[in-house]
């Protein structure tokens, strides 16, 4: 080989190193993206892989700890809750006598409220209550009244989300001042009701009431009208069913009950009657903050036997229509302002018992 081939040959040789070294110098995709994961798996931590065991000691301890957690929250649902209010209410009523005369007095009720329950097991619960008011009025007296309301027990079992089933006790001590203290009375009362859920927003339930009230001063009337030694006493029975739904925010529900007052005074049967009852009501959050109510009832009052004055001697009978408007308004967690506004009228075939009656209220309630 002469001296021009050898001189040719290492000129190539020499181009073809240094292409190749520019080449393997350059910053190509798929080198980048391999020195890129490299580097990501340098910088983050170790992981262990999805094969690797949890030492024993570490899952046994975090079994505790989960265990612990859902003991205490059942611990927190079984113990006793306790809550209450008090309020204060200012009204005005067109005709509180409710009877023919009408004349319009100012009334100041004060009224408090207290709640406890407790979790018996995750289906039972066991609740009471206590109620307490104190009404007077500025000139009608005749109504002024205190009204204490203790239901000490009250048991609610809810086997899943379809059913509710509710049965309650509740003693009352009404005691009525001045002129009207004949209508004071001691009142037991049972309740029982069912409740179904029914679909995604229907519910429809069943309710049975009993009670038995005792006048503490007002005697029972022989047939001639003249007082006996027995103190007069009025059972009553009374059946609800009751048909509600959600619409977006607002509960709507319309409600039919019936009736029967029983009483041992027999002069004609004058507090023996039978009633059948429609309600329709409608409720809702107009805001977080603002609640809005409203209601009709239609009430037909037919007496056993009590006859209307006159020559006529037919029964009594009563009809009752009642329109009822209400707003609250929760200043912040402790105060709520309500106004309400209430209208009845009462017609019967007996003119003296007839009348209308207006109230507007507005109460100020501090809860707790």
């Amino acid at each position: 080989m002469t001296d021009n081939k050898r001189n040719r040959v290492a000129v190539c040789v020499s181009l073809g190193l240094t292409g190749l070294l520019g080449v393997l110098a350059l910053p190509s995709p798929l080198f980048a993206q391999q020195e890129t994961e490299q580097q990501e798996v340098r910088e983050r931590p170790e992981l262990p892989p999805l094969t690797a065991q949890i030492p024993p000691e570490e899952a046994l301890a975090a079994i505790k700890r989960r265990a612990k957690k859902i003991l205490e929250a059942r611990r927190a649902a079984r113990r006793m809750k306790f809550s209450g209010e008090a309020s204060e209410a200012f009204a005005y009523e067109t005709n509180p006598a409710t009877a023919s005369s009408h004349k319009g007095d100012t009334s100041f009720e004060q009224s408090a409220y207290l709640s406890w329950s407790k979790k018996l097991s995750p289906t039972l619960t066991w609740m009471g209550t206590y109620s307490g008011s104190f009404l007077k009025y500025v000139e009608y007296h005749a109504g002024d009244y205190t009204d204490h309301t203790l239901t000490p027990l009250k048991l609610q079992w809810q086997p899943g989300r379809m059913w509710r089933v509710e049965s309650w006790l509740d003693l009352e001590r009404n005691h009525y001042w001045r002129d009207a203290a004949d209508s004071s009375y001691k009142q037991i009362k049972w309740t029982g009701r069912i409740r179904q859920n029914l679909f995604k927003s229907w519910y429809h339930q069943v309710q049975y009431e009993w009670f038995g009230r005792d006048y503490v001063h007002k005697k029972a009337r022989d047939g001639s009208g003249a007082d006996t030694a027995t103190y007069r006493k009025d059972a009553r029975y009374r059946a609800r069913y009751k048909v509600g739904t959600t619409v977006k925010k607002a509960l709507l529900s319309v409600e039919n009950d019936f009736y029967k007052n029983d009483s041992n005074d027999n002069r004609n049967n004058y507090y023996d009657y039978h009633v059948w009852k429609l309600t329709g009501s409608a409720s809702g959050s107009a805001t977080k903050k603002l609640y809005l109510s409203g209601s009709f009832a239609f009430e037909r009052k037919n007496y056993d036997v009590r006859p209307v004055s006159g020559i006529n001697s037919e029964a009594r009978y009563d009809d009752k229509y009642t329109m009822s408007t209400s707003a609250s308004y929760d200043l912040n967690d402790t105060w709520r302002l309500a106004c309400g506004l209430t209208f009845d009228h009462l017609g019967s075939n007996e003119p003296t018992g007839e009348y209308d009656n207006m109230k507007e209220s507005l109460t100020v309630t501090a809860k707790f």
